[in-house]
C-alpha cells in the first residue's frame, strides 16, 4: 500500500471509532483524545502533502498561528466572534485558548483549500470565497457538537450570528494567503478528511432514535 491509501485507511478507522466510542461511551473517556485526533489528522495530511516548499511552510505557519491568536483574541474581548469560553475536551490551554485550536484552524483551511483547488478555472478570490463558505457549513455542524461535549460554551447558551459572520470573514483572510502562497492542493487524503469530518460532525448531530445509538 501506498502512503495516500495508508492514510486514509487511518482515518477512516479513527473517525469510525470516534463516531462509536463517543456515541455509546464503549471506549471510556474517548473525548480526551480529540487533541491527539487532530495531531494525527494533521501530520497525515502534511505527509501527503507534495509540493514541500518555503512558501508552503510560510502558509501553514500563518494560518495555523493567525487561527490561534485570533481565537485569543475573542475569548479575551468577546468582540469577534462573541462570548465564549473553552472547555477541557481540546487539552492543554494557553492564553484561554486550547493549543489544538491552531492545529484545528490549519486542517480546517488545509481541506477547504484543497476541496476548491479542483475547480482550476476559479481565481483565488473565487476560490477563497468557496472555502470560506464550506467552513461556515462545517461550523454549523461543529457547534451543537462542540457545545455537547463540553469543546467550548457560549454566554448564555445561545451561538450569536457574529460568530459565523466573524468565522466566514477570518476563513476567507486565511484562504487568500493560502491560495496566494501554495500551489493548488492535490491531496486526495484532504478530500477524504473534509468528507469523513462531515459525516462526523452529523452523525454526533443525530438523536439515538434515528442511528439506534
Amino acid at each position: 500500500m501506498n502512503k495516500t491509501t495508508i492514510s486514509i485507511a487511518i482515518l477512516i478507522i479513527l473517525y469510525a471509532v470516534g463516531i462509536v466510542g463517543i456515541r455509546t461511551g464503549m471506549f471510556g473517556d474517548i473525548l480526551s483524545l480529540t487533541p491527539l485526533n487532530l495531531l494525527v489528522s494533521l501530520a497525515l495530511l502534511l505527509w501527503n502533502h507534495e509540493k514541500w516548499d518555503s512558501k508552503f511552510v510560510v502558509a501553514i505557519t500563518i494560518v495555523a498561528a493567525a487561527g490561534f491568536f485570533v481565537e485569543v483574541a475573542g475569548v479575551q474581548t468577546g468582540l469577534i466572534f462573541g462570548e465564549y469560553t473553552y472547555g477541557k475536551t481540546l487539552g492543554w490551554h494557553w492564553l484561554d485558548v486550547p493549543l489544538a485550536m491552531a492545529v484545528n484552524w490549519l486542517i480546517l483551511v488545509y481541506c477547504a483549500a484543497a476541496v476548491v483547488s479542483r475547480r482550476t478555472e476559479w481565481d483565488i478570490w473565487l476560490k477563497a470565497f468557496a472555502g470560506a463558505v464550506i467552513m461556515v457549513t462545517m461550523d454549523f455542524l461543529i457547534e451543537p457538537v462542540a457545545i455537547k461535549y463540553d469543546f467550548w460554551e457560549w454566554a448564555n447558551g445561545v451561538i450569536p450570528s457574529q460568530n459565523y459572520l466573524a468565522w466566514g470573514l477570518i476563513s476567507f483572510g486565511l484562504l487568500m494567503v493560502f491560495h496566494r502562497l501554495v500551489p493548488p492542493v492535490d491531496n486526495k487524503v484532504a478530500i477524504v478528511l473534509f468528507f469523513l469530518q462531515i459525516v462526523f460532525f452529523v452523525v454526533l448531530n443525530m438523536p439515538s432514535s434515528t442511528i439506534g445509538f
